[in-house]
């Protein structure tokens, strides 16, 4: 089991590695050269002169060769901003004050701020709504999908597939402005728009439950597929049939032995899409007015802050590199097999 998370957390990092190279190159020299764009540009305001263009550019050490700006940013993201960075670009300045300004994925043009202070400060309302949602859509297709897996052709089962069909046909900015507009505007069930801490628990779950159920039923649709066809497989194996002919009830031979066999691309899926939502559910965040993740995304790219926006996009890959490797190690505990490969 060592050798295998081993193997894995290698993996990882050097998908990350890649994934930075990516994002450099994306953000710095291809949106230069193809739309013009200069950061040092952007960074120095309404109309700079030529003059204030270059200062700032050495000031954020645009003016270096990128592959030099490419070993500071993974330095940075590595190590956090370096001393003479902090000189650099907040001299004068207490270390409070330069860590609200510079952090590990660098400084946001519009907001004046770290990256990372935006994104810890909007990653609370992605992540309630992930889990929220998570939760919601497991209650709700696990159940199903096993029933109707046991009673395949039966009117539960067709009734099933009438949903799971509308459930992937409606786009989830259209449901969800229809639950918008008939569930909080003309029945006053749900607020319109906003969030609320965990601190008061209550708000939260009632701020919350409206995008949450939305963004759940989009993926309960797919998870009561997937969960009816594995465990339609799982149930004609020779193992079911061994268990029924020994004896054991019809409870312990659906979840003992079916189920657990049958939840392998389950567990995969949940840990991808977890790990996708929580780098930000952009249409349910902007339908709802939640400002998590991905309200700050679409922010920062109309503004063209590319610093947030690269950070974003760099934190989030993180976030699902990270979730592989959980659905990985899960799997390999659920399946010693794995472990092997």
């Amino acid at each position: 089991m060592v050798r295998f998370l081993i193997r894995r957390l290698l993996g990882g990092i050097f998908v990350v590695l890649v994934v930075t190279l990516a994002v450099f190159v994306l953000f710095g020299p291809v949106l230069r050269w193809n739309s013009n764009i200069s950061p040092a540009r952007l960074y120095a305001g309404k109309n700079p002169s030529p003059e204030q263009i270059e200062r700032v550019s050495a000031l954020l050490g645009l003016d270096k060769p990128y592959y030099v700006q490419y070993g500071y940013t993974l330095k940075r993201l590595v190590l956090g901003p370096s001393q003479e960075e902090r000189e650099r670009v907040c001299p004068g300045s207490t270390a409070a004050e330069c860590d609200e300004l510079l952090g590990r994925f660098g400084s946001s043009f519009a907001k004046q701020r770290s990256v990372d202070s935006l994104i810890w400060t909007h990653f609370p309302v992605t992540l309630s709504l992930t889990f929220v949602a998570a939760i919601l859509w497991l209650l709700i297709s696990i159940p199903i999908g096993i029933i109707s897996a046991i009673r395949p052709r039966s009117i539960f089962d067709r009734v099933t597939i009438v949903f799971v069909l509308i459930g992937q046909s409606l786009p989830v900015y259209y449901f969800g402005l229809l639950a918008l507009y008939f569930l909080a505007y003309r029945l006053g069930w749900f607020p319109l728009s906003g969030y609320e801490p965990l601190s008061n628990p209550g708000q939260w779950l009632y701020h919350l439950l409206l995008p949450g159920l939305v963004l759940a039923l989009q993926f309960a649709a797919i998870y009561v597929r997937i969960t009816r066809s594995q465990m339609l497989d799982t149930l004609s194996e020779d193992y079911v049939r061994t268990a029924r002919a020994k004896g054991a009830g019809e409870t312990r031979v659906i979840v003992r032995h079916a189920f657990r066999n049958a939840m392998l691309p389950i567990v995969t899926m949940f840990g991808l899409d977890l790990g996708l939502l929580l780098g930000g559910a952009i249409l349910i965040e902007v339908t709802f007015g939640l400002q998590g993740l991905g309200w700050l995304a679409v922010q920062a790219a109309q503004r063209l802050d590319v610093p947030t926006t690269a950070g974003i996009v760099l934190f989030s890959a993180i976030i699902i590199v990270a979730a592989n490797i959980v659905v990985d190690i899960v799997n390999a505990t659920l399946d010693p097999r794995i472990r092997l490969e």
